[in-house]
């Protein structure tokens, strides 16, 4: 294995998200996590008006629209303004990049997202709200994306949201009402959301040093609680499990695993971070890419939402849940240029080029189907600027809901070269 990493601690960047398949992944059996990660996003093509391309000579058509989310407080209205982009761009980046995402048209998006989707509690937090409830998953999301705005504002009262619902193995519960009073409802926790909250707590701890020690120190423990209770050895290899108390080969009742919530790139930057549990991670990050390889193999280059621990088929497609495994394997290979990651790249692009092309193939027509697959083309400029070109022009796309509204941010972020790795 040969991988390439960035270099010195670097602070994030720019702002926005977006987001694939919807709560139903979430949600029922096993303590908030429903069992086949159905698609929960409806068919969606109201298409919208004017164009999504930036710099497209009108107004960017954002997610959410300008305006702040009735009954915020104020309190998109009052930061919207005041957010500006993170450090720059890290000093080597393997991936392509779009040059026509501009700085001003993510401000743009993100501050779209955060007056959509952002809600105060009167304890002094934040939440990213969604019908209603709080997912873990909008937490460790707008972590990830206020961080890459530099809005510390927002990411301390996200991260006070996190540690008000934690259940019994320290990690935030999967799900909770809007502004739930702090505790622990017995919702398990999503490992998705946990590993994208640590790796926004060490992304904090470098644009911030000068703030509490405690983003650091947090992350820390967070990174031994996923090693600890939502990680298996199965087989001889190591896996992620779903959440802390459901999933992977110990749970002989729903031993099923979640393909999209995988990250090698963060488990490279968390073995440089933690010495002490660099073998966990590297583990892991190895035990990803063999199962990629598996899923690839036997689905003709795509991915399942879930499938059993050894990779074998569970009856899960490719839906929305997997919609959201490019983007993870595409930071990998911006962040190291590890060589699996490329490879699956390759191969998922291939599948759609096979498939009429963007924005063709997407079985749905939103960001975080079509949005995903664009980033599977940053092995190259001349594919990555063509995708990006059909995502964002595409005539039916409907990012309106959340989770399509919130990946889409993150996508383009990816997109643009503005997504710090802190190696």
């Amino acid at each position: 294995m040969t991988f390439r990493v960035t270099l010195p601690l670097l602070a994030l960047f720019l702002a926005v998200l977006p987001a694939c398949g919807d709560a139903s992944d979430d949600s029922s059996a096993a303590g908030g996590f429903g069992a086949s990660g159905g698609n929960g996003f409806g068919d969606g093509r109201g298409g919208r008006s004017g164009s999504n391309l930036p710099g497209g000579g009108s107004a960017p058509t954002v997610v959410g629209g300008a305006s702040a989310n009735p009954g915020n407080g104020g309190y998109a209205e009052d930061t919207a303004g005041s957010t500006s982009l993170g450090a720059a761009p890290p000093p080597v980046w393997n991936s392509a990049k779009s040059a026509t995402i501009s700085e001003a048209w993510l401000q743009g998006e993100y501050s779209s997202w955060k007056a959509k989707f952002v809600e105060p509690c009167a304890n002094g937090s934040l939440a990213v709200v969604t019908d209603g409830s709080v997912l873990s998953e909008g937490i460790g999301y707008g972590m990830l994306l206020s961080v890459a705005m530099a809005d510390q504002p927002l990411f301390d009262g996200l991260w006070k949201y996190y540690q008000d619902h934690l259940g019994k193995n320290g990690l935030m519960n999967s799900r909770t009402a809007k502004c739930e009073a702090p505790g622990n409802n017995s919702n398990a926790a999503a490992a998705d959301a946990d590993l994208d909250a640590t790796m926004a707590l060490l992304q904090a701890a470098a644009l911030w040093p000068n703030a509490p020690t405690l983003y650091r120190a947090k992350a820390e423990v967070q990174a031994s609680k996923i090693i600890e209770f939502e990680s298996d050895m199965c087989d001889g290899r190591r896996i992620l499990r779903p959440g802390d108390t459901f999933g992977g080969c110990s749970d002989v009742s729903d031993p099923r695993i979640n393909p999209s919530y995988f990250s090698p790139g963060y488990y490279k930057v968390f073995a440089q971070a933690f010495s002490a549990q660099a073998a966990s991670w590297t583990a892991l990050s190895d035990g990803s890419y063999q199962l990629y390889a598996i899923y690839q193999a036997r689905m003709d280059n795509l991915v399942p939402d879930w499938s059993r621990p050894d990779g074998s088929d569970s009856g899960s497609q490719y839906s929305s849940d997997a919609c959201r495994t490019p983007w993870r394997v595409a930071v990998d290979y911006a962040w190291t240029g590890d060589t699996r990651a490329k490879t699956f790249m390759q191969n998922m692009s291939g599948w759609v080029d096979a498939h009429g092309g963007l924005p063709e193939a997407a079985q749905q027509q939103n960001s975080a189907f079509i949005g995903g697959f664009a980033l599977a083309g940053g092995y190259d400029q001349g594919k990555l600027d063509g995708y990006v070109t059909a995502w964002l022009s595409a005539s039916s796309l409907d990012d309106s809901q959340y989770r399509q509204a919130t990946l889409r941010v993150l996508y383009l972020l990816v997109a643009a070269g503005k997504f710090s790795s802190t190696l």
